[in-house]
């Protein structure tokens, strides 16, 4: 499954894209838990203080934010599926 990251993401793991092999159905929840488990520097980025999603986090299934989904991070995914993660961003 290819895992796009942006930003402050791409600087803390080096590379843009990283590739996961996870069993079919894998949810996005437990693809959350495998990028944090092998990239532990992104879980203060991606995971809010009670382990879950950052609300300011936007990950897409597909170019949809999962956040706008039904099944939310319970959707599962596919090998061909593209994932995109972008970090909170500020500005004005």
């Amino acid at each position: 499954m290819q895992v796009n990251f942006f930003a402050t993401l791409r600087t803390i793991i080096g590379k843009k894209t990283v590739y996961f092999d996870l069993a079919e159905n894998t949810t996005a929840a437990q693809l959350l838990r495998v990028i944090v488990d092998t990239f532990p520097a992104l879980g203060k980025h991606l995971l809010a203080e009670d382990g879950q999603l950052n609300p300011h986090v936007h990950f897409y299934i597909n170019g949809q934010d999962v956040k706008l989904s039904t099944q939310a991070l319970e959707t599962p995914l596919n090998a061909q599926d593209k994932i995109d993660i972008f970090p909170p961003v500020a500005g004005g």
